[in-house]
C-alpha cells in the first residue's frame, strides 16, 4: 500500500475557501489530514460573516475525528512542538490570516505551501477580490507559493490564469477565483504525489500589495468620476458604498439615471447619477 502524505491544514474556521480544500484533500486517497489549525475561539473571518450557508471547519473536522487547534499564539515554540508529533510532510495554508513563524514554516518534511487567490506577485495581501473589482481587472489568476517570511512573497509553485470581464462585483470575482483554486489544488496534489514539486522566484518588481479596504476606499465624492463610482459600488457589493454629502455621509447600494428613482441626485466630476440609499432614508455614519 502506498504511504499517504501527512497534511496539517491551516484555514479560518468559517472559510468558504478552506472548506472545499478540506473536503478535497480529505477525500484524496494519497493524503491524510492529521490536524486542522484554525481561528482562535470566539473569532471569525469577517469576509464571510452574515453570508448565507455558513460553514464550520472545526465541526466538520471533528466529525471526521481530526484534531483541531485554535491557538492564540501561532508562533509559540510550545505550539510548534505540539504539531511535531504528527510528523507532517506538508503544511497547507488556505485562507488563514495569521502569519506563520519560521519554526512552523520549517516544520514539515517537505514544504509549507500557501494557496492565494490572486496572480502573485500582483494583488498580494488581504482582500484581493475588492481591489480587482474596484480596478475593473480583466486578467487575474490563482497561485500556490512556498510560504516565506515575506507575506505572499514566497517562490511560486504553480499558477493558473483566470479571465474576468472587468464588471464583476467583489463576490463574483471571489466565486470565480475560488472555483479555479480547486483546479489549482488538484494539480498541486498530483505534483506532490509524484514528488515533482518545482518552484521559481516571484518578480518582486511586479509586486502589488493591497491591505484591507478602509472607508476612504469605499468613498464617493464630487471628485469621483462616473465610471469610478460604478466600480466602487461593485467592489463594495453586497455591502454599501459611502456617498459624501455636504454635512454628512450616506450609505448607498445602487445608482440610476432615471429621475423617477428614489435616490439622491449627485454631481460627480463628469456627470450626475441618482444614488439609492441602503434604506429609503438617509443614514448618517
Amino acid at each position: 500500500m502506498t504511504q499517504k502524505f501527512k497534511i496539517i491544514l491551516f484555514s479560518e474556521v468559517n472559510s468558504k475557501f478552506g472548506m472545499p480544500y478540506f473536503e478535497r484533500i480529505y477525500s484524496n486517497e494519497n493524503f491524510e489530514i492529521k490536524a486542522l489549525v484554525t481561528t482562535p475561539k470566539g473569532k471569525l473571518c469577517s469576509y464571510y460573516v452574515g453570508e448565507a450557508n455558513p460553514v464550520d471547519l472545526e465541526k466538520f473536522a471533528l466529525s471526521k475525528n481530526i484534531p483541531v487547534y485554535r491557538p492564540d499564539n501561532i508562533k509559540s515554540d510550545s505550539f510548534c512542538n505540539e504539531l511535531k508529533k504528527y510528523s507532517p510532510d506538508y503544511l497547507l495554508v488556505a485562507n488563514y490570516q495569521k502569519i506563520l513563524g519560521e519554526n512552523l514554516i520549517n516544520l514539515p518534511k517537505y514544504d509549507t505551501l500557501n494557496f492565494h487567490p490572486s496572480p502573485l506577485p500582483r494583488y498580494a495581501g488581504l482582500s484581493p477580490f475588492f481591489w480587482m473589482a474596484k480596478n475593473n481587472e480583466k486578467e487575474s489568476g490563482v497561485t500556490c507559493i512556498k510560504v516565506a517570511p515575506v507575506i505572499d512573497g514566497g517562490d511560486i509553485v504553480k499558477q493558473l490564469p483566470v479571465k474576468l470581464t472587468g464588471n464583476e462585483t467583489t463576490r463574483e470575482v471571489r466565486d470565480k477565483l475560488f472555483e479555479k483554486s480547486l483546479v489549482l489544488l488538484d494539480e498541486v496534489l498530483k505534483d506532490i504525489t509524484k514528488q515533482s514539486i518545482k518552484s521559481y522566484p516571484q518578480n518582486i518588481l511586479q509586486r502589488e500589495y493591497f491591505s484591507k479596504p478602509t472607508e476612504s476606499d469605499m468613498l464617493i465624492t464630487h471628485e469621483t468620476k462616473v465610471n469610478e463610482a460604478l466600480s466602487i459600488l461593485r467592489a463594495c457589493a453586497p455591502k454599501p458604498a459611502i456617498l459624501e454629502l455636504d454635512t454628512k455621509k450616506m450609505k448607498v447600494i445602487a445608482v440610476s439615471w432615471s429621475p423617477q428613482a428614489k435616490g439622491v441626485l449627485y454631481q460627480l466630476k463628469d456627470g450626475k447619477l441618482y444614488f439609492l440609499p441602503e434604506t429609503h432614508k438617509e443614514e448618517i455614519l
